[in-house]
């Protein structure tokens, strides 16, 4: 019964070739539109929250798959929503010494912000260190060589 229903999770067309589909659409962006696509932006409204990282006196909090809200929080009463890191993508942060890095889809990137905390430059990326993203129900999509996957929308959204 257990194989029977294993089973019954793949199935195949007529050609023998296991059919797969999602409910998500992919959200492309071509190699040239990642690479220029960081961007520090004025303070938004946080939609949807992920992670959340303490550097300091700052609060990170992820948007996932769209970047950071930069939350200054020297006063905990009443913190204050500075700027939005844009990094479609990403997931993830870590910060080392005046550097940080982040997973920008498929490519590790190394950042660092000016002392007033008004610009980011971008001081090295390391293409394809992870592999494609798949979607929220586990499936990949076919990209051309010049296409990268940085989010997955949930069709009929």
């Amino acid at each position: 019964m257990l194989c029977l229903s294993l089973v019954s999770c793949w199935y195949s067309d007529d050609g023998g070739d296991t059919i797969s589909s999602t409910a998500y659409t992919p959200t492309i962006l071509s190699r040239t539109e990642l690479e220029s696509s960081i961007t520090l932006q004025e303070a938004r409204s946080i939609t949807k929250t992920g992670k959340i990282y303490v550097i300091g006196n700052y609060l990170f909090v992820n948007e996932p798959h769209v970047g950071f809200h930069i939350i200054n929080n020297a006063d905990p009463a009443n913190p204050v929503v500075e700027k939005f890191l844009t990094t479609p993508g990403v997931t993830d942060i870590i910060f080392k010494g005046e550097s940080f890095y982040i997973n920008q889809a498929v490519d590790l990137v190394a950042l660092k912000f000016n002392d007033a905390l008004t610009s980011v430059t971008e001081t090295k990326r390391i293409e394809n260190t992870f592999p494609q993203m798949l979607s929220p129900d586990g499936f990949y999509h076919t990209t051309g060589t010049d296409e990268i996957v940085v989010n997955w929308t949930l069709n009929g959204n």
